[in-house]
């Protein structure tokens, strides 16, 4: 489903997260920390959806690539703010 709002909150491992701009590219904030954008690579894709991938405030391009845009912008979350921690797997020797 193509992301057409401008302004949105994302609740997310229990941070609130606004996504300000708009197509094609929307800024991902947490309490008035940038950490990079949410951004169309293709208007179409495979599906016929838009195609979403993420960027850094310095530009480098995320690893994650889809039509579904939120679960692209939960993904890059996890990896980019510090405030997370990373899921415990539940196997043996696993460290939270």
């Amino acid at each position: 489903m193509a992301l057409e709002s401008e302004n949105l909150t994302i609740e997310h491992r229990g941070f609130s997260y606004t996504l300000a701009g708009g197509p094609p590219r929307w800024t991902i904030t947490r309490d008035g920390t940038m950490f990079g954008y949410l951004v169309v690579k293709s208007p179409e894709g495979e599906e016929h959806e838009p195609v979403y991938t993420t960027l850094t405030p310095d530009g480098k391009e995320g690893y994650i690539e889809g039509s579904d845009w939120e679960q692209i912008a939960r993904a890059f979350m996890n990896e980019v703010d510090p405030a997370i921690e990373p899921p415990f797997s539940g196997s043996p020797g696993a460290t939270q």
